[in-house]
């Protein structure tokens, strides 16, 4: 699946943020609670990755950067 390192890589990270992304298109479907809450969980563990990465998605529209330092805090540290 990856080849392990002892940091994920940026465009590991890019991806993974678009992955989150395309998440909030399930908030207008039709999903049983069971599905929406395993949905949910996903989002929660690949927003995690990006967290503990140090970055957080950027949802601005106009910008080509699909992640944001996060400058508040690193959780690797």
């Amino acid at each position: 699946m990856s080849n392990l390192a002892d940091k994920t890589e940026y465009r590991a990270l890019s991806i993974i943020a678009r992955m989150v992304k395309e998440f909030e298109r399930l908030h207008y479907l039709d999903m049983t609670k069971a599905d929406d809450w395993d949905a949910c969980q996903a989002r929660n563990l690949l927003q995690g990755i990006i967290e503990t990465s140090g970055y957080q998605v950027n949802y601005d529209r106009n910008s080509n950067k699909p992640l944001l330092k996060n400058h508040k805090h690193d959780l690797r540290k």
